[in-house]
């Protein structure tokens, strides 16, 4: 079973997305902030994360480049109540979807699948490259070819 990282310091959203992840057939664990979600990691490395990016002490980009350097093959989507993304945080390698909140449920279960679908291509490549800048770019293209 596919596992999926909620981390919100908003219980409220937390347990929203923990609900349709969980009815989807996910098995889920939540975090209330980025460090309780890294010793979560350390004991049981989710497939997906799912990451607020604004939350009090280290946020959710702090928390998308610690996942980075420790878990490269964990796809990573994050989350906002800001409606613009700079294209620089949107485009790092293992983030492969940003949701604007109030969230959409169909929205929400499509980025889970993306995210898990980037996992399993980077599982395939082999030994992941945090620091590949193209990274992104080329699962991009791998997904368009497809279509």
């Amino acid at each position: 079973m596919s596992s999926v990282l909620i981390v919100d310091d908003e219980s409220g959203i937390r347990e929203l997305l923990a609900r349709w992840t969980s009815a989807a057939g996910y098995s889920i664990s939540e975090a209330p902030d980025a460090e309780t979600a890294l010793a979560q990691m350390s004991r049981e490395a989710a497939d997906v994360v799912l990451c607020d990016i604004e939350m009090p002490g280290h946020g959710g980009l702090w928390l998308a480049e610690q996942l980075r350097e420790r878990y490269p093959n964990t796809a990573i989507v994050l989350a906002t109540a800001v409606d613009s993304v700079p294209p620089t945080t949107s485009f790092k390698p293992g983030i492969v979807e940003y949701l604007v909140k109030p969230f959409a449920r169909d929205l929400v279960l499509n980025a889970v699948s993306q995210g898990l679908a980037w996992r399993a291509a980077a599982i395939a490549r082999g030994p992941a490259t945090p620091a590949d800048p193209d990274a992104v770019a080329k699962w991009l293209d791998s997904t368009t070819e497809d279509h």
